[in-house]
């Protein structure tokens, strides 16, 4: 489900591009006007400190502008972008892939707030952090849904083992003063070298997730297996 959305997104917008360059532009004139008077100093030091000046607050914005693409603001961990780009890399090896969805949060979010239900959130990063060493990688892809890319298995039930690790980690937490029982459903998907694209094996996660999910509410992992394809046949 989704949640309101708290992350700031620093952009390079036209306007502080203009901005940038009509700056630049009365610098150099203030320059070459100092450098024809023969006044050099005072007018010339300050026009060439002002340009780096401009130079390095367009530098850090385009920094910022970059990362904010790769993390989400909230929880700190991979965006949905940087999600693809992490199965790409691995998918010319044994790679696994974990899809994970909380379960009830909507009712958290209907009944304790916004607030209280991006505490959960970030208290279900935590918890990623703690299970997940690299150089399995975790990701938020929005609302409460979140993704792990295990980019070297050696056999699929390591990929079982960090599904099952992560399992046992939830459980009953406080939030703003009442206890909360933090549940997730989870699908496991292994692919061998170059076998399946990011969008075929996030597809079969999405039904091993959408399996567990139909166990119940508690906390449940599924693997893909061929027959979800005939008994799930739309992707979740």
């Amino acid at each position: 489900m989704r949640t309101r959305s708290r992350q700031a997104r620093p952009s390079l917008t036209a306007g502080a591009l203009a901005l940038f360059i009509a700056g630049t532009l009365a610098q150099m004139l203030m320059l070459a006007r100092a450098w024809s008077d023969g006044e050099l100093f005072p007018w010339g030091g300050l026009a060439l400190a002002g340009a780096a000046l401009s130079g390095l607050v367009l530098y850090r914005q385009t920094v910022a502008q970059r990362e904010s693409g790769l993390t989400d603001g909230l929880t700190g961990l991979g965006s949905r972008g940087m999600f693809r780009q992490a199965s790409n890399r691995a998918r010319d090896r044994r790679m696994g892939v974990l899809l994970i969805d909380l379960n009830g949060f909507k009712e958290i979010n209907d009944i304790l707030g916004h607030e209280s239900g991006d505490r959960v959130l970030v208290a279900f990063a935590e918890v990623l952090r703690r299970c997940v060493q690299r150089p399995n990688l975790s990701f938020r892809l929005g609302g409460d849904a979140f993704a792990v890319v295990l980019p070297d298995v050696a056999r699929p039930e390591d990929a079982y083992e960090v599904a099952g690790r992560i399992a046992a980690a939830l459980g009953t937490i406080a939030v703003d003063g009442r206890l909360v029982t933090l549940a997730a459903s989870i699908g496991v998907a292994v692919t061998g070298p170059g076998e399946l694209t990011h969008d075929e094996i996030v597809h079969r996660a999405g039904l091993a997730m959408r399996r567990a999910k139909s166990l119940g509410p508690d906390t449940r992992w599924a693997i893909w297996q061929e027959q979800l394809e005939t008994e799930l046949p739309t992707a979740a």
